[in-house]
């Protein structure tokens, strides 16, 4: 699909919850029980497919791709993207999830490529 290809039911830059885990127990266990973490979708890349970057430190990265240590400053953090479908994608609904939300690109916020949770490839 091109860039501006969305069917807007998921519009690209809006906040969402995507179902992504945080642990490698959690990515190989069920994943209707993956946990519903924040997110901002980046593009729609299929019929029923959007790209997502995952907004929450607890799955954030350093540049080299290893876990970022607990106070690491926030224009230092790359999140991860994942592909998911809109079973797995849902509007954002709680206010509670978004206080660790980082600002949009440009502004100290950093999208990594898709990663395995647990195995992060640097950027």
């Amino acid at each position: 699909m091109e860039k501006n290809d969305n069917d807007g039911r998921f519009p690209d830059d809006s906040r969402v919850e995507v179902r992504y885990p945080r642990t490698r127990q959690e990515e190989q266990g069920d994943r209707s029980k993956w946990p519903w973490l924040p997110g901002t979708i980046e593009q729609q890349c299929g019929p029923d497919e959007w790209q997502v970057c995952v907004m929450d430190k607890s799955v954030a990265v350093l540049r080299d791709g290893r876990r970022a240590p607990r106070n690491t400053a926030s224009r230092n953090l790359y999140y991860p993207l994942c592909c998911r479908d809109s079973s797995e994608i849902r509007r954002g609904t709680r206010r509670s999830c978004w206080r660790s939300m980082i600002t949009r690109p440009g502004t100290g916020f950093t999208c990594a490529p898709p990663t395995r949770p647990d195995r992060p490839s640097p950027p």
